[in-house]
């Protein structure tokens, strides 16, 4: 009988901590959402509720209008899109040479990939403006993918590694016995089997440089190449903050990522299921 209550207990406990973080994750997303839809006057109110008394979509129109949303969205997509296609090509092959292949400083090689993850991104700043300044390639576009490039490249080959040790070496093996070179053994073989690590690996990297800020503050004047985060940033002005704005914009730049997210996580699940039954 003690031992059931205890288990009722423990099973209590651990239902209002998953509830509790749960409340954490989602409140947030919330208040983003309903601000959005709030009008001004509501907003700056003292006595804020919860749930939203007014409802507008001033500040959608004036994230478009004032701030040309859309044009910051095209930028990154852009961006983001030729950063993503690059840092997984490159990474992939990297990361198969890593796994696969034995080379003299190998270890070294990897080891300060690995280490390039736990240098903050300010610190290289200074010089890599200094290096675009001399190259005339600041306010351009490939001073921004150029650049995330070196972001992006060192986490697709630590997280891509994992992945192609999953797939069995047997597999290789008999494909080179039916005749396969290793480009096919690679592209037909080792990539497919891999894939749910591949899309994963895309989409994480694909939200982290869509939402970076410091890059591209530092090498972007130019309002017309300004990316999605630069454009939030113009909703703050010296007479005060736009809240509403912010906050609706910071939805509408949220929508790719859920979008490519909800589209991809049929084809992680049909990967994996595919995996399984292979």
């Amino acid at each position: 009988m003690v031992g059931m209550k205890k288990k009722k207990g423990y099973l209590l406990l651990k239902y209002i901590i998953y509830i509790g973080l749960l409340l954490f994750l989602v409140f947030p997303l919330y208040w983003i959402v309903s601000t959005a839809f709030r009008t001004d006057k509501e907003i700056f109110n003292s006595s804020l509720s919860l749930i939203p008394q007014s409802f507008t979509i001033a500040h959608f129109q004036d994230a478009f209008i004032k701030v040309d949303l859309l044009k910051c969205l095209t930028n990154s997509l852009v961006i983001t899109c030729i950063t993503v296609a690059i840092s997984i090509l490159t990474g992939l092959l990297m990361s198969y040479a890593f796994a696969r292949k034995n080379f003299r400083g190998k270890r070294f090689l990897n080891s300060t990939i690995l280490l390039t993850q736990f240098i903050p991104m300010i610190a290289y700043i200074i010089p890599l403006y200094l290096i675009m300044s001399k190259l005339k390639m600041l306010n351009t576009f490939s001073s921004l993918w150029i650049t995330y490039l070196g972001i992006a490249f060192p986490i697709a080959v630590v997280l891509l590694i994992n992945y192609i040790n999953d797939v069995p070496v047997s597999l290789e093996e008999a494909a080179c016995i039916d005749g396969c070179s290793n480009f096919k053994v690679m592209f037909y073989v080792v990539f497919p089997l891999a894939m749910p690590g591949i899309i994963s690996t895309a989409i994480f990297i694909f939200i982290t440089i869509w939402q970076e800020y410091l890059v591209a503050v530092s090498f972007i004047s130019n309002e017309k190449l300004y990316t999605v985060s630069m454009a939030l940033a113009k909703f703050q002005g010296p007479h005060g903050t736009d809240w509403g704005g912010i906050m609706a914009g910071a939805v509408l730049i949220s929508i790719p990522a859920v979008v490519l997210f909800l589209c991809s996580r049929k084809m992680f699940t049909d990967n994996l299921a595919g995996g399984v039954k292979g």
